[in-house]
């Protein structure tokens, strides 16, 4: 499942007052391109890798207050698993109104190539509201859920650049489901970028007992943008 750290809520294309070349391309939309190395790929708390390195990247498309993309990493679910990759294919809509408020709505599909038998695919919507104060200081709060599941997720988050380079944030998270139970999560992390490379660093933790993917991780992700 895609880290729903990567807010889309600055997805905004402003073709006003641009060369007619520069319009044309505004109209077209634009493209970027993402890779990383992270040392675990944790997911909402659970490691996603078991405890190991997973390699991740994908692609973005933005035309205004709409985009899509693709982004795949690395999994390892254990011994009881086929999955070795995850796919998730998502589209959206985001904006920032006039009042400092950003909004995101998205749809996300993600898939499990090789291991279909394991029903691990599925469909999930999502919602996002966030704000970002002259300071610095930024607040933001999520909410997903799946049509064909019984889970509701929720989180808020809060964060401060310090500079244009550094920043902190932190997050806390809740996960509901009859099926397989509640558990909450929270992290803290800091970002360091230069240009289109960036490092990041995460500390991870659960309220969950006895489950190793769960237990309480540092991660650090190298990661670069075009």
């Amino acid at each position: 499942m895609k880290p729903a750290s990567l807010m889309k809520a600055s997805v905004c294309l402003i073709a006003a007052e641009l060369p007619v070349f520069e319009k044309m391309a505004a109209a077209q939309g634009s493209w970027t391109a993402n890779a990383s190395l992270a040392t675990d790929y944790v997911d909402r708390g659970i490691s996603s890798s078991n405890g190991n390195p997973a390699v991740q990247g994908g692609f973005d498309y933005a035309n205004g207050a709409l985009y899509a993309g693709v982004w795949a990493s690395t999994v390892d679910f254990g011994d009881t698993s086929a999955a070795d990759l995850e796919v998730s294919a998502y589209a959206g809509l985001a904006d920032v109104l006039e009042n400092g408020i950003s909004w995101d709505l998205m749809a996300t599909f993600f898939d499990y190539p090789g291991a279909d038998a394991e029903d691990l695919s599925g469909l999930e919507l999502s919602g996002g509201l966030g704000y970002s104060f002259d300071t610095g200081f930024w607040v933001a709060t999520n909410g997903a859920f799946s049509p064909g599941e019984d889970y509701v997720y929720t989180s808020l988050k809060a964060g401060y650049a310090l500079s244009p380079s550094f920043s902190l944030d932190a997050a806390i998270g809740s996960y509901a489901s009859e099926t397989d139970g509640d558990y909450t999560n929270w992290s803290v992390g800091s970002t360091v970028s230069r240009g289109s490379a960036a490092i990041g660093l995460r500390y991870w933790d659960t309220d969950i007992k006895n489950f190793a993917p769960a237990s309480r991780r540092i991660v650090l992700t190298l990661s670069i943008s075009s």
